[in-house]
């Protein structure tokens, strides 16, 4: 079953074309792994798809709702794009309690401390995040895509900054999350662990679906 239909998807920013008719119908409980070089447009795909972006024209559609027409953002989507969005000024704990503040209905600030031990942090460290080191704001930023147990998980370059032993926890997370029955959507410059980790890679160049 399509949990996202991508449906003639066009981007531009001045006169130059970023992402150019991209259409795709992805099934839920999968893994998606989407390639290419930096400026090839797979960010702006994710953020098209949550809605932080509004294509210049065609629809894209998350779990039956049009976004930019039903709902503004995509609700059931859980989002890392590393070190963006974070705060630097506060600790790993309080910027997660901050995500879940945003909805009043929120029931999970129990389990804060465990997402935090899930992703390889302490949930005792009172540093702020400008004082972890690039691996551990990679590990906090994938802890906020988790936060909220939302059906559809998005990791924009999740490897970044993440040494061997931090690449082999990540191996290990979206097998858990696919065991979990959760649709990952995730971008990488590493191929080989796209491919790892994936059932299926697409590869993105020029704003378009090459392979």
């Amino acid at each position: 079953m399509s949990i996202i239909k991508l449906d003639h998807i066009n981007k531009t920013i001045g006169q130059k074309m970023i992402l150019n008719d991209i259409s795709l119908e992805l099934d839920e409980q999968l893994v998606y792994g989407f390639a290419g070089p930096n400026g090839s447009g797979k960010t702006m795909l994710l953020k098209s798809i949550i809605g932080f972006v509004h294509p210049t024209s065609g629809q894209v559609e998350v779990m039956g709702q049009k976004i930019r027409k039903d709902v503004l953002f995509a609700p059931t989507i859980g989002f890392s794009f590393g070190t963006e969005g974070l705060l630097p000024i506060f600790d790993g704990k309080t910027n997660l309690q901050l995500i879940l503040s945003a909805d009043p209905k929120s029931n999970k600030y129990h389990q804060i401390e465990e997402i935090l031990r899930l992703v390889g942090l302490d949930p005792n460290d009172r540093r702020t995040v400008k004082n972890y080191s690039l691996g551990m704001q990679q590990r906090l930023s994938i802890g906020c895509a988790l936060i909220n147990d939302l059906p559809i998980i998005i990791l924009d370059e999740p490897t970044n900054g993440l040494d061997k032993k931090g690449q082999e926890f990540l191996v290990q997370l979206i097998g858990k999350l696919k065991s979990q029955r959760k649709t990952v959507l995730l971008t990488s410059h590493d191929e080989a662990f796209l491919t790892k980790v994936s059932d299926q890679v697409f590869n993105i160049s020029e704003g378009q679906i090459v392979e």
